[in-house]
């Protein structure tokens, strides 16, 4: 059985500690938590990695390997994640959970860890040139590298599209041009502010007390000035701001991908969002799903079919790969597929289906300390504290009137077609 403990560590830090013996790795993280798509979005999504590349008491990777490999092989890696309008950067590591290895492993890794956030190499008061530019050519081969993954790609030009004018739309990584323009100066500048001014958001998983873990990640963390941190907000909207809307680009590829963007109104916070977890479900969350068994199966309109809640944000999204001459038809029976639902309701059968598709999938992450990280990041940043278990309980409480209306808030928002061009 785990527990889970919340502390607050500093001002502006906070501790999620996991205490369980189920695993013989643990796992921890640290997270600076800012507003995202700012003019410093590409320094902000480079940071994280020039951290990486050593210390001030271990100033390249070769000697910051061997610190790792001293430690039982321990991995730290660079974390660039958006959630809801929050940018979390940061690093997150795993060990060997103290029972495995000797006393004093945790301390020794938290120190470590942190060290790589506030004590980094610097080069006369900046951060090393050679590692600045290194990082940023990096940066903009990730930003490149978007459109080699459709299914990705497609998602993040659909909330460019519909979130036109929020921080939603942006992209945690920057543009282009934000990483060409950076310089080991204005990065520097960009990591004290963000030391200074940001939530800090700690995790651990392991075996070891809540209080053992508060102590070893205290005596690393900075002193702060500042005594009131604010957490970045995200907007949500029920309805579209802007009305329907429909968009249409085209690239060399052979699958044209269809996708549909539709607000809900509700998040993580909303006492209805275990309904629409339920309802995401019967809509298109699986593979007994109505798109999946209509759309795909039966009127062999796509190649594949399915639908997502994004919780931090409150909106759901729709996304099927197709032929070009079938993007109408898939259109409208993905909608006609909504439409059934919000008016006729679930069956009973299908609503028993999407629960137990609902709860193994949270009860899941509990086999997983990265999983777990993840889900604790994003509930830290809601002001969230309920479990994936208590919410997988929540789940088998709804009932099919309460699936039914959360499917009733699902509201059609920005179509996006990537069509599918000779090349």
């Amino acid at each position: 059985m785990s527990k889970i403990t919340r502390t607050r560590l500093a001002p502006g830090v906070r501790l999620t500690c996991i205490t369980t013996k189920r695993f013989k790795t643990a796992a921890m993280s640290v997270s600076l938590l800012l507003p995202l798509g700012g003019d410093d979005a590409a320094a902000l999504a480079a940071l994280p990695y020039v951290l990486r590349r050593g210390t001030a008491q271990y100033p390249d990777l070769h000697r910051l390997g061997g610190a790792l490999d001293s430690l039982y092989g321990m991995r730290i890696e660079p974390a660039v994640r958006a959630r809801g309008e929050a940018l979390a950067i940061g690093l997150v590591a795993d060990v060997t959970d103290e029972p495995y290895a000797g006393d004093g492993l945790t301390a020794c890794a938290a120190g470590l860890l942190l060290s790589l956030l506030t004590a980094p190499l610097l080069e006369n008061g900046t951060f090393s040139p050679a590692y600045v530019r290194s990082e940023a050519e990096n940066l903009a081969d990730r930003i490149a590298a978007r459109k080699n993954d459709l299914r990705t790609w497609v998602l993040h030009r659909l909330w460019e599209l519909m979130c036109d004018g929020e921080a939603y739309g942006k992209s945690e990584l920057g543009t282009d041009a934000q990483t060409r323009a950076l310089t080991p100066e204005g990065l520097t500048h960009t990591w004290r502010q963000a030391l200074a001014s940001a939530p800090v958001e700690l995790f651990y998983c392991g075996s070891q007390p809540p209080e053992a873990v508060a102590d070893a990640f205290r005596a690393a963390l900075p002193r702060r000035e500042q005594d009131h941190f604010r957490m970045p907000e995200t907007q949500v909207f029920a309805c579209p701001p802007h009305g329907p809307q429909s968009f249409e680009e085209a690239l060399p590829v052979t699958q044209g991908k269809l996708c549909i963007g539709f607000r809900t109104g509700i998040t993580g916070a909303d006492p209805r969002y275990p309904a629409l977890l339920l309802a995401n479900a019967v809509f298109g969350g699986t593979t007994s799903s109505r798109l999946f068994r209509n759309v795909r199966e039966k009127r062999s309109l796509c190649y594949y079919a399915n639908s997502q809640c994004f919780r931090m944000k409150g909106v759901l999204a729709a996304t099927s790969g197709i032929d070009n001459e079938n993007a109408g038809a898939a259109h409208a029976e993905i909608l006609h597929q909504l439409d059934d639902l919000q008016h006729n309701g679930v069956q009973p059968d299908e609503l028993e289906t999407a629960r137990r598709s609902v709860q193994n999938s949270l009860r899941a992450m509990a086999d997983s300390p990265m999983s777990l990280e993840a889900y604790w990041l994003d509930q830290a940043i809601a002001g969230l504290d309920y479990s994936p278990e208590a919410l997988a309980g929540q789940a088998a409480r709804a009932s099919a009137d309460e699936v039914q209306q959360a499917a009733c808030c699902i509201v059609p928002d920005t179509t996006y077609f990537l069509k599918g061009a000779s090349k």
